[in-house]
């Protein structure tokens, strides 16, 4: 399922949301391995925008952003989401196991979606399974629409893909 951000809608937590500093990218070394650390590291290289979310000082959720133009990456590499000049999209999201159920994601969500409205981007998307419900409540909760279903077939390591529009409700 492929969202677009609709409609502000503050999502109130406890924790401490973030932006990613070179100086913080190894503060997620609390739920992440050194590997995905140095993966974390290249984002920021390239200019992606990191958000943590800290619960008594240790690093609890992520969320990446990367800024159009650009393409989100859907399935693995085969099903793709063009990002236009002025868009952009959240990837590489993740609650500890021990954090779930208090609306750190929804509230990251959120604080993305303020601070690049007031970069002026214009159209924010993120994309998830459309088994995965808990992501989904997530994102709704955090002001998105789903706008496109998008159908991954795999035949002999040749991606295919097919874009179901939505009825705004995520049913195509």
């Amino acid at each position: 399922m492929v969202y677009r951000y609709e409609r502000f809608e503050p999502v109130k937590t406890d924790a401490d949301i973030r932006r990613v500093t070179p100086k913080t990218v190894g503060d997620a070394r609390t739920m992440d391995p050194p590997e995905r650390i140095a993966e974390f590291e290249t984002f920021l290289a390239r200019g992606d925008r990191g958000y943590y979310a800290y619960v008594a000082g240790r690093v609890v959720h992520r969320s990446w952003v990367v800024r159009g133009p650009a393409v989100m990456r859907l399935w693995r590499r085969f099903g793709a989401w063009p990002i236009g000049p002025r868009g952009a999209y959240v990837h590489y999201c993740e609650t500890a196991p021990e954090a779930r159920g208090h609306r750190l994601y929804p509230a990251t969500l959120s604080l993305i979606a303020t601070d690049l409205a007031v970069e002026g981007v214009q159209g924010l998307f993120i994309a998830t399974e459309s088994g995965n419900d808990a992501s989904r409540r997530g994102i709704e909760k955090a002001g998105f629409v789903a706008c496109a279903r998008v159908l991954v077939r795999v035949f002999f390591g040749f991606g295919f893909q097919k874009v179901i529009g939505t009825d705004g409700h995520g049913r195509a």
